[in-house]
């Protein structure tokens, strides 16, 4: 009988440190400085998974590409040694070729329209086949609309002519420079200041706050406002340790992510005002061009790749909304 109490007991204690070590932290890895809108998002998301989960997942988050790049981030979450990470739509093309329809240029008419799709029933569904690739889609996570920068002014896709752009690992990214007349050369984010600073490309394409935060004033003149693309970041986590997590935790993540994705668009728009009048006076020149040859160059490009990525209804689809906008 002792012998079975103490049996017992043990088994007891062994549940109880069991338990004790069922508290997950799971890791985090941003690619922006911690002074950017989205490395604030990543702080207010993890705290609130801690706070919806009675603290049985932390979420340990890494600032300024500290785990990876974000396409090594991205193979890191796929194979279950990271668990989030936020990178752009484009990122993602090399996993789901369809990730690449949000990298077409003029695809979106406002930001109106923008969020109008991404917070849809067809948006989701439009994601949720990464989830097969490994990859569960937590939030878009807003990053405005894309602008032109080159230590040469651009006013008009002529202007492009001869000029090497620095742009996502985007087949689409790279057709679209190509459409104005450039050369669209993948280079890493981290890379792009030395890359800019040494010649190794003329310019590059991203928001304002990046573009602040980055210091790219620092080696580009001039700043042209044509705002050709607006591509979603998305807040991803591995899909191995989303299944790994109890169904209430879940439920926690879930809702701490649309949490962060209505927190984000706040905190952008706010950082996205005011990093403009910042960089205002840190170029040579902020260019606002007509938009309509710019939008004119690339048209042909929505057609022929909505087809070639197998997303021609979709691209259709989001043509004809926008008219709305």
């Amino acid at each position: 009988m002792q012998i079975m109490r103490t049996a017992a007991l043990a088994a007891l204690m062994l549940a109880s440190v069991s338990s004790a070590h069922a508290e997950k932290t799971l890791k985090l890895n941003g690619v922006q400085p911690p002074s950017h809108p989205v490395s604030m998002t990543h702080e207010f998301f993890a705290d609130r998974v801690e706070q919806l989960t009675n603290g049985s997942v932390k979420i340990d988050v890494n600032h300024a590409r500290a785990l990876g790049d974000a396409v090594e981030s991205v193979e890191s979450l796929r194979d279950g040694t990271l668990g989030f990470v936020t990178v752009s739509a484009s990122n993602l093309s090399q996993i789901d070729r369809r990730m690449d329809m949000f990298s077409l240029p003029f695809l979106f008419k406002s930001a109106d329209h923008y969020w109008t799709y991404l917070t849809s029933d067809r948006a989701a569904e439009f994601v949720k086949p990464l989830e097969d690739r490994g990859i569960h889609v937590l939030a878009f996570i807003d990053s405005g609309a894309r602008n032109f920068f080159a230590d040469k002014p651009i006013r008009t896709p002529a202007d492009l002519a001869g000029q090497k752009i620095r742009v996502m690992a985007s087949p689409v990214q790279i057709k679209m420079v190509e459409a104005m007349g450039g050369t669209g050369v993948p280079i890493a984010w981290g890379d792009l200041y030395n890359a800019l600073q040494t010649g190794v490309v003329d310019g590059a394409e991203n928001n304002h706050p990046s573009v602040f935060t980055m210091k790219f004033y620092e080696v580009s003149d001039y700043y042209t406002l044509d705002e050709h693309a607006r591509i979603p970041d998305m807040l991803i986590m591995s899909q191995d340790v989303y299944d790994s997590l109890t169904e209430e935790e879940q439920a926690a993540v879930e809702k701490a992510a649309d949490e962060a994705e209505a927190y984000m668009r706040g905190a952008w728009a706010a950082s996205e005002q005011m990093s403009l009048e910042q960089l205002r006076p840190l170029f040579t020149e902020i260019i606002e061009p007509e938009k309509q040859p710019f939008i004119d160059a690339v048209t042909p490009l929505l057609k022929e790749q909505g087809e070639a990525l197998g997303v021609a209804d979709e691209v259709n689809y989001l043509l004809e909304s926008g008219s709305k906008f």
